[in-house]
Order: C-alpha cells, then structure tokens, then sequence
C-alpha cells in the first residue's frame, strides 16, 4: 500500500484525535490530556522518517514528546525494520538504554510506526564536546555490551532471530565480501586520479596485499565477544538529561545500525572516528585511546566480561577491520565519485598501515 496522506501538524492533530491518543497519557496527570497543536515542531523529515516534538499539556504541566514516525517504504531496507523492531521487540530488555517509550503505534497511515517516546535532547550541541567526557559514557556503552554478551544475547534470541543482523551470518559475509571488491575498484580508479594518485600510492601495494587475502581480518576481534551495538555512536546519538551534574544518565538513539556484531566496534565509533575528524586533539589520540580503552575493559570486567587479549590490541585490530570491511570503501567511492568530501581518507590509510605493521604476524 502506497502513501496515502501527507505527514504535517494538521495529519497529526487528526490523528491524535481520531485514535484518542491520549487515554494512552493518563500516567502524565488524571486531568483532561490535550496536544498543544501550535507547539508542534518538526525536527527531521526523509524518506524513511519523520520526526517531530509534540508538547502534551494538563492543566498547567507540560510534557515533551518526541513523536518518530518510520514510514512505510516500498523496498524497505533492513536497517529500517531493525529500528522498528528495536521500538516494538527489544525495548523490554533494552529499556535501560533507551529513552522511555510511552506508546507504540503500528500500521498508521498505511504501514508507518508512529513511536511515543521521551524527549531528551542529544549531546551535541549542548556541551562543548571534550574527550574527557568520553568517561561519562562508556560505563553505559559497557552495561548495554555486557548485558547482551555472547551467552547472555543467546538466552533472549528468540526476540532478535529473524529480524537483527548478526555479523557472523552468511548474509553479513557476502556483504563484506562485495564491499572488498567494490574497495579495489575504487581503489584503482583513485590511482586513475591524477590528484588521488599522489595520495594513494605510497599504500597501493600494501593495500592490495591486505585485500585479495580471501580470509576475515583479524578474527580475534570477533572471538574475544559480540554483542548487541548501537552501529552508529556518535554525538547526535546520544542524550542525556543531565549534562550539568557530575554524573550522566546515558541513553542512545536512533538504532537503525544495530546488530549483534563484536563489541569493539562501538569504541571504535565512539572515541576513533571522533578523534579522526578533530585533528586538534591528534597529539593527544594515543593517550585518550589509551584511557578510554581501559576504562571500557575496566567497566566490562565489573559487569562480568574479561578480555583475555591485551584491550588496547583488540581495539586497533577493531578499527583496521572497520575501516577495511567499510570505511575505506566510503572514502573512495567519496573521493572517486565526488558525492562527499573524503575527509577521513587520508587519516584511515594511516591507520591501516600503521596497524598492519604492528601485528601483521598475527
């Protein structure tokens, strides 16, 4: 089924009436529940989504909502139903590290999900982001891994079998295998470039010797424990109500990248690609990597998972296999095509060969 109505404040207003949205907001205050219409915001539209802040009023008390509507695509894409089978599926066992979801809603306006939930604004923005801050959220980062361990992921699967990806699936493995070999032709149209050449040459060899290797890098990453991960941690994706007190009470949004994947790739995410785009802290990278990898190892031991690899090794052959199975491929295809600007290119041949040198024996 097609779309059938514009998604704007007056289809929502309709909405809320028709459904008698608000018996579902009683826990807010006995008295009469109403949308404040004229306070309705829009915070994100696409094609998959929309997002808006609803203000829901009783008497004189006001209640921020966010209101995300996934919509119903024609060629829905998995991440898509991953997200909303986070909001309908998993939130039971993930409430901890999501924000509270008031109302869920299904087959809305043809087949969207309309999700309820509690409005707390994200990180960035809100402070002036600063690497020790990484400290207030990896003891959450380390809850959310340890508690969807190995094991711990396998007594709940039932709720994820056929919906979340898993990165030991045959399907993951004829995804990677497709993005090497789209790498390499980027890679060969960079060296074309006349202006990529000079960029990719001194690496070119090395690059190809890593890559037409027909096996998985560094498999230790993967053995040493996978988990549920968010798959996209970054400022925007994080909230919290608290930024002024001492103590952050973490929460991640929008799910659409998680999967049951290694742990380390979270941290990768988190401190590696934030540290590859502000150079400013480049003198400082190996000491923050270096605090910020044994507070996580640190904040999983007390959750009950032990590393029995080295942290620090397990995270650099981490991010060597997050930038060979992908990144590399978006900085080339980026620089070849145009389409971006490929900021990180340089910074991740950097990596690579800095990484493959210290434990290519492996």
């Amino acid at each position: 089924m097609g779309r059938t109505k514009k998604i704007d404040k007056r289809f929502i207003r309709g909405t809320w009436r028709k459904m008698d949205l608000s018996k579902s907001f009683q826990f807010f205050s006995d008295k009469e529940i109403r949308l404040k219409h004229r306070r309705m915001e829009c915070l994100k539209d696409s094609y998959k989504s929309s997002i808006w802040k609803l203000v829901i009023a009783a008497d004189s008390k006001r209640l921020p909502v966010i209101l995300k509507i996934s919509k119903e695509l024609k060629d829905e894409r998995p991440e898509s139903t991953v997200e909303k089978n986070m909001y309908i599926k998993a939130i039971k066992w993930l409430k901890p590290f999501m924000p509270e979801v008031y109302l869920s809603k299904r087959n809305i306006n043809g087949h969207d999900l309309w999700v309820f939930m509690e409005y707390i604004k994200p990180l960035k923005g809100r402070v002036q982001f600063h690497p020790d801050h990484f400290d207030k959220i990896i003891p959450t980062l380390a809850r959310l891994h340890a508690s969807t361990m190995n094991e711990r992921f396998i007594e709940q699967e039932k709720l994820f079998s056929d919906w979340l990806p898993r990165y030991d699936s045959k399907e993951a493995r004829e995804e990677r295998k497709s993005l090497r070999e789209s790498t390499l032709y980027y890679l060969d149209e960079a060296m074309k470039n006349h202006d990529l050449n000079t960029i990719i040459e001194p690496y070119y060899s090395l690059l190809l010797k890593i890559m037409e290797r027909d096996e998985e890098y560094f498999p230790q990453v993967r053995l040493s424990g996978c988990c549920i991960i968010h798959g996209d941690l970054h400022t925007q994706n994080i909230v919290c109500p608290n930024v002024n007190k001492n103590e952050w009470s973490i929460k991640f949004i929008d799910w659409e990248g998680a999967k049951f994947a290694p742990c380390w790739f979270d941290l990768v995410n988190l401190i590696g690609v934030f540290l590859a785009y502000r150079q400013e802290w480049s003198s400082e990278e190996e000491a923050i990597t270096e605090r910020c990898v044994h507070l996580y190892a640190n904040e999983m031991r007390k959750n009950g998972v032990i590393f029995h690899t080295d942290p620090m090794e397990l995270y650099e052959k981490a991010y060597f296999k997050k930038i060979l199975e992908k990144g590399l491929y978006l900085q080339l295809n980026w620089a070849v095509t145009g389409k971006k600007e490929a900021k990180l290119l340089q910074v991740y041949l950097d990596k690579i060969k800095n990484i493959w040198e210290k434990y290519e024996t492996d």
